[in-house]
């Protein structure tokens, strides 16, 4: 049996403040999340390119889903037993661990076909996808989206300053085109618009 699915890696549009797109963001490969569709026997039946990129990171061996987490695992090969039985909710969520980073792995049932659709939320990949989004979509600098990365990694305006190679000054007067081209005021608030920034289709 073939399986032939799309996925859109896309969420609803949510207006973003001071920003204006003018296109689409690059396409939905570097947009998704990556996405199993695997049978009752762990054998993976398809996965989209964002999926295969992690077959290499610890999910997956060639066509079976494997995962070093072993509780993640174990949890897994449970709710696929009982959905078998008919006494497993049809969505689940577990935690688990990818080469020392969490993710949190999304379980699906399709109804009707005997198939599983796993999808695996990584937080820090889509803060980094966010990233993107947000310097193209509020027409940010290099500069700027360097200055942001840092910011979002934690760094104040001096320690952030000392990274790039500039003055503090010149950090704090990137920081406040920051704050004016993404309608943010202070860096706590500008982190939380980049986590959960959703690009404006159009």
């Amino acid at each position: 049996m073939s399986l032939h699915a799309s996925v859109l890696g896309r969420e609803p549009a949510v207006p973003a403040r001071g920003c204006r797109r003018e296109q689409p963001l690059a396409g939905p490969a570097s947009a998704s999340r990556p996405v199993f569709v695997i049978d009752a026997r762990l054998d993976i039946r398809f996965c989209n390119a964002a999926a295969q990129r992690l077959l290499a990171c610890g999910f997956g061996h060639r066509d079976r889903f494997t995962a070093d987490d072993k509780d993640f695992m174990a949890r897994l090969q449970g709710w696929l037993k009982r959905c078998g039985t008919g006494s497993a909710p049809a969505e689940a969520r577990w935690p688990a661990s990818l080469r020392g980073r969490q993710v949190a792995v999304d379980a699906v049932r399709l109804p009707g076909l005997d198939l599983f659709m796993l999808s695996v939320d990584d937080p820090e990949s889509t803060m980094m996808r966010n990233l993107a989004f947000v310097a193209e979509a509020c027409g940010l600098t290099p500069t700027e989206e360097r200055m942001l990365a840092l910011i979002v990694e934690g760094l104040d305006t001096i320690v952030a300053a000392r990274r790039m190679g500039i003055a503090p000054t010149t950090a704090r007067t990137h920081l406040q085109r920051l704050f004016t081209k993404t309608g943010t005021a202070r860096q706590s608030e500008l982190v939380r618009f980049v986590a959960t920034y959703v690009e404006e289709l159009r």
